[in-house]
This record gives structure tokens, C-alpha cells and sequence, in this order.
């Protein structure tokens, strides 16, 4: 986590270079007027300009290219480590360049259209999974075939359809009323584009075939946000138990019906106590979040205030009051979220799908001509069940000669049988056979290679990803000359603390104990117990257990030392010895027992290590700078610098 901090803080520090007029040379590195202009506007949020701002920030912007010139020097770059997190940030900078984007911006309108309504629609399944072989696929297609002409040619209803063929019988096959994301996206498209009231086409998903059947659809509801108070019930309750609980509802619903708070009902009613403690509040939520009861009871409540009379799910009863409501925003205010969804989906893979037509056509791949001989070579000499299974070894695969024939070429570089062979034994995947395999050999040829290109065609990647190099680099060389030392080098940080003791010292502070309490009475109460503690007759300890017997909440106590400042209660008494009633807002009352005045004194250590350790860090750095400034020659067209200032 403070890496991933350190690492934003440093991207915007460092920038694109650019061939232009020379600001400056650290070591021989030239620095151009761009790079330098850059980073600074990125970095002061519409300041000033000014010669003072311009001489501290290239100070600052100094340090930073001598520290990543020491890292580089030392070899940092070349460690291990280094180079496999370097690798981890590459596979995320590329991702937003490995998507078609044209595409994805097609998907994210058509989500956006489909959000502004609400599909009902009922289905038959012809269950598939992925163990189904082509024969078994081949026999549902078939007979989601027949179902579908006996639908539309009259000899058997829908419903009756269902009951014979679907292997999803729930509801009857009526799925109730969903928007955009709910289903998977083939099943969505069909509900989608299919006319109310008419049969779609046969449509393929992981679960297998589907005939979906439109009932109807409206203008999206939305979503809303309720409260509720709730009444639970038990794990095998009767009905008797049930119509006994609804009393406690009715009681309740006859309370609000008088006038009473519902939040304040909801608190002292509910037995869902995660909401009760919020009023009842539940988070906002749309279709198909809910008990399909407490779905429609809550989307059926027109004004925002009214609530509902007790209704029962399978988990209690309830009693529901509409918060708020909204629909779907314009399309520039749901767009990042809907991106968001697309990327976490299965629509996702349609914008890869997309992209890798696009690299195919872009970087020329071509199968080679006898690429099927080639392909039936290579799958001649693995063991095909085995691979089927995804437990190939090695062994598996017999080597041959020919193994260095071409089966494609991306931008005319080959990829070969050999190429296709290693790619198998690290990739495969149960129930994924040879063609599958081939296919995705291919999908990830074109990927990689696309990943390769990135620095080369994409200015913007290769600048982020420098960014990254450097940020890494640096928090890697900070940490082992700065952060890692000042905690580990326990001399030398004792050292400094002896060396600036000075620094360091408690100003007047109290020793107190501050009791809160409940109401007035129980203030008047800790008093006659504080003056028999003064005496020695009883503890702090046995006030509390005193005065708590009845109710933990009656008195709380908290004991410490205390400067000016830390605490705002002991800040409004007198710093001397006594006790001290303070008023607040609420019935509760504040009492002061200042216990004694401690003068100013010199801290040890102990007492301030965080911040001796903050500074021993700031003195650490202080001394590495200045040996880098000595050992880097740096030289700066001031000029040039002051020529930024308008």
C-alpha cells in the first residue's frame, strides 16, 4: 500500500522527454524545457508562477533524477525483484490499450439503451455444462428445435412447453422483470431484442439453450432506497408462530399509522439489528437484489415517506418506508459505470473478440498454406486424452524434426509447431481440446504481440510506464538508504536522539482522570465517591463497579497525561489539583479530577520514537542528497528555467 502511494506521488513528479531546448544536465542526462514544464504544470494546481516556486520545485525535480540516477547505477534495474514487479505494473498499464475501443464504446451505448427499460420474460432451458460432449450439444440443439416449432405452429402453448421440455422449471419459467446485467449477455440480447409477446430465436449460454418468451416491458423503475423494520423468523417455524409474530408487526405498523417515528421505531422494534442501530436504512438496490415480496412491496410505494402495510417473505415480516428513488442518469453520468460493469462481465470478452479481428487485419497474420497437415502433425504426437484431462507432461510430447515448421506469421515473424507444443504443456485447461488450444495459441500470439508494440505506438503507455520504472526504482533505493535504516540502525538512531535531545521535551502537562457521565445524578453520585477516593477509601476500580451495576453505560473513564490541546476537556479546566464539572450539549455530564501538575521535563526516547524516527529520516536523506550533489554534476540554464515565469 505505501508503495502504490510512493508510486503516484512520483508520477507526478517525473514526465515525457522531449527533444527540445536543454533546461538542464544531471551526469550527462539531458534534461529538455518540455519534460521540465510539464511535470511542473501537472504538479501546481494553478499557482503562481513565480521565481521562488520555480527555484524550490527544480530543486525538488534535481533530487529526484540524482536518486534515480544512483538507483540505475547500482543495478537496481537489473535485479530480479525489480524487473518482476515492473512486470505486474506493465500487465496493468497495457490492459486499457489491449480492448477495441470503437467497439467497447458500441456496447457501453446499447447498455446504456437497455438500462431505460424493464424485460419480463419466461424461458425453457436445454440444460448443457461443460462436460457435455458435441453429441450431447448436438441433441439439445435439436430439441430446443422442435420446441420451438411446436410453439409456433400452434400445437402447444409456451406454458405447456415449458412443463415438457425445460429442465428449469421454477415459476413456471417466468423470470419476473430484470433490466441490463442481469442475465448473461446472449440471453439478455435476446430478451432485449425480441418483440412482447413473441418467441426469440434459439440462444446459447454456459447453461446451455434457451427459447425466451416476452412478456412484457415497461420504462426501467430504477432503484430505491428503503428502510425497514423487521420481525425474523426461526428455522422451522409453524404457521401458528408465523400469525403470532404478525402481532408484534401490526403493533408496530399501528404505531407509525399514529404518527410515531419510523427510525425510532426501527431501533427499538427490529430484530434485523444490522439495519435497526441506521433507522432500518438498507443500502439502495434495483431489480432482482431482493425477496421477490419485499421487491415489490418496496418498488409498489408511490410517494417517498409512505410506507407499507406488514408483509411476510420467507425470512419474517416486514414493514417498509420508501427513503428515496432514481432512474438512469444521462448516458455521461452512468458511462464509468457501466464501463466498470463491462470490464468485470462477460461482455468483456466480446471487446477482446473484437480487438484481436482488428490486430489480425493490422499486423497481417497469415496461416501458413498447409497449415492443416501442420496442425494434424503436432496433435499426431501428443497424447490427445491426456490433454483433454490437462495433465500433459513433457514426456507427453514427442519431439520431432519437423517441429520448427511455420504454422503462422504475425507481421512476418513465424510461429511455429514447436512454439505451439510449449504453449500447450503451460496453458492447457480441462475439457479444452487440440482446436480450442489452437485457437487460443493463436488469440495469445496476437496479444503478446500487440503488448510488445505497446512502447513503440503508444506515446502515452510508454511515458506511464517509465513513470512506473522510476517510481519502483526510487521507492526501492529510499527504502534501503532512508526508511529501512532509520528503523534497523537502532545506534544510529539513538545517536541522533543524544545529539538533538534538545528538540525534545514535554511542555506543563496535567495527570487527570475524566469520567463522563450519564445524566446529573450519576455526576452528583461520582463526586461523593471522588472525595472517599482522595481519602484512600475506595478505587478508581470499584467507582466503576459501583456506579455500572445497573447500567455499563452509566459512567465512562479514561486516565492519561495530557498537554495543551490534547484533550478538550481538560483544555477548559484549571491545571490544579481537584475536581471539575463541565456541562455538554446532551443530559450527560463531564467530570475533571486533575490528579497532579507535571512541569516541563526532557523526554526519553521512548516517549517520542515516532517522531525522532521521522526526523532521523529527514537528516538521513538531507546527508544523501548531499553526497549525490557531489558526485553527479548538475548544471542548469537558469535563463532558460526563468523564462517559464510569465
Amino acid at each position: 500500500m505505501i508503495k502504490n502511494i510512493f508510486l503516484v506521488l512520483v508520477i507526478l513528479i517525473s514526465s515525457n522527454s522531449l527533444k527540445s531546448q536543454e533546461l538542464m544536465n544531471v551526469s550527462g542526462e539531458s534534461v529538455s524545457l518540455e519534460e521540465f514544464v510539464s511535470t511542473l504544470m501537472k504538479n501546481n494546481n494553478d499557482k503562481e508562477i513565480t521565481k521562488e516556486y520555480l527555484d524550490n520545485y527544480v530543486d525538488m525535480f534535481v533530487n529526484y533524477k540524482l536518486k534515480v540516477l544512483q538507483a540505475k547505477e547500482l543495478g537496481l534495474d537489473k535485479e530480479e525483484s525489480f524487473i518482476s514487479e515492473l512486470e505486474v505494473y506493465r500487465k496493468q498499464l497495457a490492459k486499457p490499450y489491449l480492448q477495441a475501443k470503437e467497439f467497447k464504446e458500441g456496447l457501453i451505448l446499447e447498455a446504456y439503451n437497455r438500462m431505460k427499460f424493464d424485460v419480463n420474460a419466461s424461458h425453457i432451458l436445454f440444460q448443457l455444462d461443460k462436460k457435455s460432449n458435441p453429441s450431447d450439444t448436438l441433441n439439445k440443439y435439436n430439441l430446443a428445435l422442435k420446441a420451438k416449432t411446436e410453439i409456433e405452429d400452434g400445437s402447444i402453448t409456451f406454458e405447456n412447453a415449458v412443463t415438457k421440455y425445460s429442465e428449469e422449471n421454477y415459476n413456471n419459467g417466468n423470470l419476473g422483470w430484470f433490466t441490463a446485467f442481469a442475465m448473461v449477455y446472449n440471453f439478455e440480447t435476446a430478451a432485449f431484442t425480441t418483440e412482447v409477446g413473441s418467441l426469440s430465436n434459439i440462444v446459447r449460454t454456459k447453461y446451455g439453450y434457451h427459447l425466451v418468451k416476452v412478456n412484457n416491458k415497461r420504462l426501467s423503475v430504477g432503484e430505491v432506497k428503503v428502510s425497514h423494520i423487521m420481525f425474523k423468523f426461526s428455522k422451522g417455524i409453524t404457521d401458528e408462530e408465523k400469525t403470532k409474530i404478525k402481532l408484534k408487526a401490526d403493533e408496530v405498523y399501528n404505531k407509525l399509522q399514529s404518527g410515531e417515528d419510523f427510525a425510532d421505531l426501527a431501533d427499538r422494534f427490529s430484530e434485523d439489528r444490522s439495519t435497526a442501530v441506521k433507522g432500518g436504512a438498507l443500502p439502495w438496490f434495483g431489480l432482482n437484489k431482493m425477496a421477490k415480496e419485499f421487491e415489490n412491496s418496496s418498488f409498489t410505494i408511490e410517494n417517498i415517506g409512505d410506507f407499507t402495510a406488514p408483509f411476510i417473505t420467507e425470512y419474517g415480516w416486514h414493514i417498509v418506508i420508501l427513503n428515496d428513488r432514481k432512474v438512469v442518469g444521462t448516458l455521461i453520468e452512468e458511462t464509468e459505470q457501466i464501463k466498470r460493469r463491462i470490464d468485470k462481465g462477460a461482455r468483456n470478452l466480446l471487446t477482446e473478440l473484437a480487438l484481436l479481428k482488428k490486430l489480425k487485419i493490422d499486423y497481417s497474420f497469415t496461416e501458413n498454406k498447409y497449415i492443416s497437415s501442420r496442425k494434424n502433425s503436432v496433435k499426431k504426437s501428443i497424447n490427445l486424452e491426456k490433454l483433454i484431462k490437462g495433465s500433459l507432461t513433457k514426456e507427453d510430447l514427442s519431439s520431432v524434426s519437423i517441429d520448427n515448421r511455420e504454422l503462422f506469421t504475425i507481421n512476418a515473424i513465424a510461429y511455429s509447431q514447436a512454439d505451439f507444443k510449449k504453449f500447450i504443456l503451460e496453458y492447457q485447461d480441462v475439457n479444452v481440446d487440440f482446436e480450442r488450444m489452437y485457437s487460443r495459441f493463436v488469440d495469445f500470439s496476437c496479444l503478446i504481440y500487440k503488448e510488445s508494440k505497446l512502447e513503440e505506438e503508444e506515446p502515452e503507455y510508454k511515458r506511464l510506464l517509465n513513470e512506473f520504472r522510476d517510481g519502483i526504482l526510487l521507492f526501492d533505493l529510499t527504502s534501503e538508504m532512508v526508511w529501512t535504516k532509520s528503523m534497523e540502525d537502532t545506534v544510529g538512531l539513538k545517536n541522533y536522539f543524544d545529539n538533538n535531545s534538545d528538540n525534545y521535551w514535554w511542555e506543563q502537562r496535567v495527570e487527570a482522570n475524566i469520567y463522563t457521565c450519564a445524566n446529573q445524578k450519576i455526576a452528583l453520585k461520582l463526586k461523593r465517591q471522588l472525595w472517599k477516593k482522595s481519602k484512600g477509601f475506595i478505587t478508581v476500580e470499584e467507582i466503576m463497579e459501583d456506579i455500572n451495576k445497573n447500567s455499563p453505560l452509566n459512567l465512562q473513564h479514561t486516565a492519561s497525561k495530557y498537554g495543551n490541546g490534547d484533550n478538550k476537556f481538560v483544555d477548559q479546566v484549571k491545571w490544579k489539583k481537584g475536581n471539575y464539572e463541565l456541562s455538554t450539549e446532551s443530559e450527560s455530564v463531564i467530570v475533571v479530577e486533575i490528579l497532579s501538575v507535571l512541569d516541563k521535563q526532557a523526554k526519553e526516547l521512548k516517549d517520542t520514537r515516532g517522531k525522532v524516527i521521522s526526523d532521523y529520516q529527514n537528516y538521513l536523506e538531507e546527508n544523501w542528497l548531499s553526497e549525490l550533489r557531489l558526485k553527479y554534476p548538475v548544471t542548469i540554464d537558469t535563463k532558460v528555467l526563468h523564462s517559464i515565469i510569465k
